[in-house]
């Protein structure tokens, strides 16, 4: 019995030995060592994915800064080419019935088609005149490409214009542009009717020779590009249009 009680007593100082050792050193033991610490391998792993949402996140956040430019950059073109159809209708409501001199010795009030106009306005859009009446030419042209379009203005003080000679021919320097970059710029004219009984009606060009006086109201049509609705601009013009 004495040596039963001796080898028990044995076996639990061994055990408690070993328990000593064990928690001295927790490499010996898995669940101590998983306890205290990581490997080496799943601290790269983690770093590995916090680096990976890190340029997930930045990423993100590049898109939505050059997103939030694209966004600003177009509502300043929206506010420009607004303001400057806002002043085309004040420049060509503000047309009046004096005779201008073109380049084929023709004196006229009025000539345009789809694609230009010109006319004498009380309104200057180039605040540089002296007697507050300019000769108006609006001409839409391609660009380089061919596939936009450009608007480009033309005014000149009536003090400056020669009456013998008339308006003389204009060179590219001489215009300043509006609206680069257009999917479509076009103009057409109201013309009243002959019969009154009949209503008035939109025309592609305004002929001198054809067409008396000017017309009753300008249309500007107007489209940004290919996905864009078309901005109609109506300009109703104050003079009297069947003076001749």
């Amino acid at each position: 019995m004495n040596r039963g009680i001796d080898e028990l007593s044995n076996h639990e100082s061994k055990h408690a030995f070993f328990c000593h050792l064990a928690i001295r050193n927790p490499q010996s033991n898995p669940a101590l060592r998983d306890q205290n610490g990581f490997t080496l391998l799943e601290l790269l792993i983690s770093l590995t994915i916090i680096g990976l949402i890190l340029v997930i996140v930045f990423g993100a956040l590049r898109i939505g800064a050059r997103a939030w430019e694209k966004g600003e950059k177009d509502v300043e073109i929206h506010q420009i080419q607004r303001i400057v159809l806002e002043n085309m209708k004040r420049q060509i409501a503000s047309t009046c019935l004096r005779k201008i001199m073109i380049e084929d010795q023709k004196e006229v009030f009025f000539r345009g088609d789809r694609a230009s106009m010109e006319f004498m306005s009380r309104l200057p859009m180039v605040p540089t005149t002296r007697s507050g009446m300019v000769y108006v030419k609006y001409v839409v042209r391609e660009e380089d490409e061919g596939e936009k379009k450009r608007l480009m203005l033309y005014e000149k003080d009536i003090v400056f214009i020669d009456k013998e000679k008339g308006v003389e021919d204009q060179e590219e320097a001489d215009f300043f542009e509006l609206i680069p970059g257009a999917e479509d710029i076009e103009f057409e004219y109201l013309k009243g009717p002959e019969d009154e009984d009949r209503d008035p009606e939109w025309q592609e060009a305004w002929d001198p020779d054809k067409d008396t006086g000017i017309p009753l109201a300008i249309k500007i049509i107007f489209k940004e590009n290919a996905d864009a609705a078309p901005i109609y601009v109506i300009a109703r013009l104050q003079a009297e249009a069947k003076k001749k």
